[in-house]
């Protein structure tokens, strides 16, 4: 991907402008702000100068999709995926998040955050860490087991891990 965007036809006539004035190729790219090989490029060329059409995948959404994702997100303060459900087309949310950060006028502001879970989702959730993390039983079988490798916790609560060779 060439590093600098294409030229207009301004800054094409503009530069053949000022070499007819008798201005180096030095002074041109930096009254045009180029580099000195793309000024150098437009001089030399037989043909005239016209960018070139960008090879590569093609962009899922178009121009009038990309605006209706940036005014859904300004205007109706909806998150990054209920935009994505509310489109017709297959669109991830990574893309929906690109074109949001695409537009100039929507840098600052803030999406939607996602909404907090409800009480009896955070008491379910307790429920089963409360169920499914119990290692007392372990811990001690472990400990007073006759093996000779095994883990261990010390009074601090860190879990070691013991080689006996």
């Amino acid at each position: 991907m060439p590093k600098a965007s294409q030229l207009s036809n301004e800054e094409v006539s503009k530069i053949l402008h000022l070499k007819l004035l008798g201005k180096t190729v030095k002074e041109i790219s930096k009254l045009i702000n180029r580099s000195k090989s793309m000024i150098y490029r437009v001089l030399t060329r037989k043909t005239p100068y016209e960018p070139k059409l960008r090879s590569g995948r093609p962009r899922v959404t178009d121009i009038r999709s990309d605006r209706r994702i940036q005014r859904m997100a300004s205007s109706q303060k909806m998150s990054i995926r209920e935009i994505t459900r509310a489109f017709r087309l297959r669109i991830s949310k990574n893309t929906v998040h690109r074109r949001i950060i695409e537009s100039v006028y929507m840098i600052h502001a803030k999406l939607a955050r996602r909404s907090p879970p409800s009480m009896l989702h955070i008491s379910k959730r307790l429920h089963w860490a409360h169920n499914s993390m119990s290692y007392e039983d372990k811990w001690m079988a472990d400990l007073f087991s006759d093996e000779k490798n095994g883990t261990s916790m010390d009074q601090t609560g860190n879990i070691k891990f013991c080689y006996n060779l």
